[in-house]
């Protein structure tokens, strides 16, 4: 087994009984960013929704969208996976929230293995439809 598979493994902590999912940061930034969008993939499948890893047709940079059926309707989320040492700026939550609203999703989630800085957390609580997920921690701002 590759050194890259196994550490994606045991991100997922594949053959535990317990189910849960333990990774620190340096864990995360170990990874490629191929493999760290594949892990986001899995967390939100994980979450019970449908993902689909997103190709040059979904505009605005958006990696996965996730769908979610429900009894009425389908919740469509896009989600934007910002690679180990990749930087995300006010900016950056204006595009995702941009790329929400062309690609017709009703949220968003922008995803790191760093912590958001407090003005990037300030600016997605604001907007409301842009939610955070940063090293393992799933913020619903």
């Amino acid at each position: 087994m590759a050194e890259d598979e196994a550490l994606f493994n045991s991100l997922l902590n594949r053959g535990s009984s317990w189910g849960e999912i333990r990774w620190g940061l340096d864990d995360l930034n170990r990874l490629s960013p191929a493999d760290f969008e594949l892990v986001i993939g899995a967390l939100i499948t994980a979450e019970g929704y449908e993902v689909e890893y997103a190709g040059p047709t979904v505009e605005g940079g958006i990696d996965l969208v996730a769908r979610k059926s429900g009894l009425i309707r389908t919740k469509t989320t896009v989600i934007s996976v910002t690679p180990p040492g990749g930087t995300v700026t006010s900016a950056t939550i204006n595009q995702v929230e941009h790329a929400r609203t062309i690609n017709g999703a009703g949220h968003a989630i922008l995803a790191r293995p760093a912590p958001f800085e407090t003005d990037v957390r300030a600016l997605a609580t604001d907007i409301g439809t842009v939610e955070l997920l940063a090293g393992g921690i799933y913020s619903n701002v």
